[in-house]
């Protein structure tokens, strides 16, 4: 069988999330397999759209199965985001993985590979290789999965698509091909700039606003010695979140914490993690993923999963114990619903979404 993988946030799902899906449907594909991640981003951002809608619109763009990248593997350095990303593909057993790509060349990341061999050092390696700082965003993801297939010796192609329109940055609407920070920026806007079945669920957009108020409340009953056994919270910093009293925003807050020493992207992982009392040790007791985390399937996909369940764990719905991992996902679920209420939790006990 020939099956593509494939690795997305759909924050949110645009015009050329779907340009890029009817370029791997020219490769005629068996079944295609996408691992998403869920109601957060890697950055630390809320998703505009909680995971289980994000399913159902991936399965309605014509995708066969839909794993999760849970908050653990996702909500991290684009390293350790695209190492767990890969090894679920791997264990879902796809031939190849196709992402997008600003340069449209795989040559560059086995020549950023040779350089970075000899240097353990990840943070190092991007300082002294320029070629590799230097990558657009889909670009350095893409290094890092080519870094991951490699490092196991996974029998998995990697293959890119040029990205068409804006680039990522971009906050400007593009006639045709709109960057998901711009659709982000411009919300009045969202229907006109992604497909008809994304469009529809305007409705169940997330305003990130309404997290201040419980992070706020938080930050201020919290003791710092409690503060500092939470994931992320670290070198001091624990004292500075009390000022936290003096805002009113938790852009103006990430602002004011951010700086030389730490970037706004790590300051917006922090405080989710604050939010979701997400601690070191529980972090510590993650592995790497040796399950399936199923959130949607085609008829197609479903019967799939019944070829390879002899040889990997699947879960269709979860409950508390499973795995710390899993845990955490209940965790987030719980605390999204008291702000916004969403129903996660019953979705996660449920089965997953059919097309």
């Amino acid at each position: 069988m020939k099956i593509i993988g494939l690795i997305a946030e759909y924050n949110p799902f645009h015009n050329g999330h779907l340009y890029h899906l009817e370029q791997i449907k020219k490769e005629n594909p068996d079944l295609t397999i996408l691992v998403l991640s869920g109601s957060l981003t890697m950055r630390g951002d809320l998703s505009i759209l909680n995971k289980f809608i994000k399913t159902k619109e991936a399965l309605d763009s014509g995708i066969d199965l839909v794993i999760e990248l849970p908050l653990a593997y996702s909500m991290q350095r684009a390293d350790i985001f695209a190492k767990n990303a890969v090894t679920l593909l791997n264990l879902a057993k796809v031939n190849e993985i196709i992402i997008g790509s600003e340069l449209n060349d795989t040559s560059i990341y086995e020549t950023n590979y040779q350089n970075e061999k000899n240097s353990i050092d990840i943070k190092k390696s991007m300082k002294e290789n320029s070629s590799l700082k230097d990558l657009d965003s889909n670009d350095t993801l893409g290094y890092f999965y080519y870094k991951a297939i490699k490092d196991n010796n996974y029998d998995i192609k990697l293959s890119t698509i040029k990205r068409v329109g804006s680039n990522y940055k971009d906050i400007n609407l593009d006639k045709h091909y709109s960057s998901a920070s711009a659709i982000r920026n411009n919300l009045s806007e969202f229907e006109n700039n992604v497909p008809t079945f994304v469009a529809i669920d305007k409705d169940y957009i997330l305003d990130e606003n309404k997290i201040f108020p419980i992070l706020k409340y938080k930050l201020l009953t919290t003791n710092p010695k409690d503060l500092k056994e939470l994931f992320f919270v670290d070198e001091g910093i624990e004292y500075k979140l009390k000022d936290i009293k003096d805002f009113d925003s938790i852009s103006n807050f990430i602002d004011y914490l951010s700086g030389k020493k730490y970037t706004k992207t790590r300051i917006k992982r922090m405080l989710m993690y604050i939010l979701f009392n997400i601690k070191k040790d529980e972090m510590n007791k993650i592995n790497e993923p040796n399950y399936l985390r199923v959130l949607g399937y085609s008829k197609k996909g479903k019967e799939y999963l019944n070829t390879i369940k002899k040889d990997v764990s699947i879960y269709t719905n979860i409950k508390e114990g499973l795995n710390p991992v899993l845990d955490i996902e209940l965790k987030v679920s719980k605390v999204l619903d008291s702000i916004y209420d969403l129903g996660l939790l019953n979705n996660e006990q449920k089965g997953p979404k059919e097309k």
